[in-house]
């Protein structure tokens, strides 16, 4: 083949390349190497778009990055649940015991009037409990709700005043909030409890020191005698029951007005505050959602102080409250 025939046919093949496809051939397939186009609004599925379309951009959303740091919080959260426990309760603990004992500055009968029939209202002094054995010293509230035994061991409500003739409960948390009553298995028959309230200032022996499971004759029911009945868990881990301390008055009780209603019939120290559930749930979620949200902002503006600025004492107040709800739907002798 000479020269000028290969250029012709060379310049032929060209045209033929360049050329639009004939009537009735089949369309370009899009998926074919060296085809490619953006996809727009009013395009047929199955066709390339024309012109005039917008193209829609879909972003690229780091979302295992996202999922990663939802995980983080969910860690997180449990960690700073561990540190609520263990740091900040006993600090709210002493902080309400300071607090209460200042109520108590001055003549108990006179504040409370005990002796009259007045009881104080639920979550404020009533009594200053000691024992010596396991070095507790402190101030008794009325109400053994989960709130009320945040601020220190709770006189249960329709209990008889501790001095009194009939049967005086008082319950304490044994691992949160202080542990007032964390060292309660540690007592023995024949060790003293005291009790100051606006009736007098009373001493009880230990009597009996034993465990109450669920089903059992219930401990906090009124008696004909006078003793005092410590109530706390029976585990420092998995609460299943109650560990109850018994004593019995030594000398003779007072005469207050009869002031005692029926004994509710829940378990006491079993049982947490019944809403506090739902909150801890809503707090925890908002906790993870603030701080994915976080983690998105910081990805798509680009400015990690600014946004850690901000995100930082949201996400930790919401833990805080998610931390909170949770200690008040524990058991509220745990």
């Amino acid at each position: 083949m000479t020269d000028t025939q290969a250029s012709t046919a060379t310049m032929i093949q060209d045209q033929a390349t360049e050329s639009p496809a004939a009537p009735g051939a089949p369309a370009p397939d899009p998926q074919a190497p060296g085809t490619t186009y953006d996809r727009s609004w009013g395009a047929e599925d199955d066709a390339p778009p024309t012109g005039g379309g917008r193209t829609v951009t879909i972003p690229d959303i780091p979302y295992r990055r996202l999922t990663g740091f939802a995980l983080v919080g969910i860690a997180g959260l449990l960690v700073l649940f561990l540190l609520y426990l263990a740091a900040f309760t006993p600090l709210t603990q002493s902080r309400n015991q300071q607090r209460l004992a200042n109520t108590l500055k001055g003549e108990p009968l006179t504040v409370y009037k005990l002796v009259n029939g007045h009881v104080p209202p639920e979550g404020s002094a009533v009594a200053i409990l000691q024992i010596p054995r396991i070095g507790l010293d402190k101030v008794v509230v009325t109400g053994t709700s989960a709130a009320d035994l945040m601020n220190g061991p709770g006189l249960m409500p329709g209990s008889s005043l501790p001095g009194s003739t009939g049967n005086s409960v008082i319950a304490g948390r044994r691992v949160t909030f202080g542990a007032p009553f964390g060292a309660l298995g540690s007592l023995r028959p024949g060790d003293k409890i005291h009790v100051v309230d606006g009736a007098g200032s009373f001493t009880y022996k230990v009597t009996r020191v034993h465990e109450v499971g669920i089903g059992q004759k219930d401990v906090v029911l009124p008696t004909v005698d006078s003793r005092i009945t410590l109530v706390t868990s029976n585990s420092s881990l998995v609460t299943s029951g109650r560990l109850v301390v018994q004593g019995s008055l030594v000398g003779h009780a007072v005469v207050v007005p009869d002031n005692t209603v029926s004994v509710p019939s829940y378990d006491l120290g079993l049982s947490g505050d019944p809403a506090a559930g739902g909150l801890a749930a809503l707090w925890s979620f908002l906790t993870i959602a603030f701080l994915v949200a976080a983690a998105f902002a910081v990805w798509k503006i680009r400015r990690p102080w600014l946004i850690y600025l901000f995100a930082a004492p949201v996400v930790l107040m919401c833990g805080l409250f998610a931390c909170e709800s949770v200690a008040r739907a524990l058991p509220a002798t745990f």
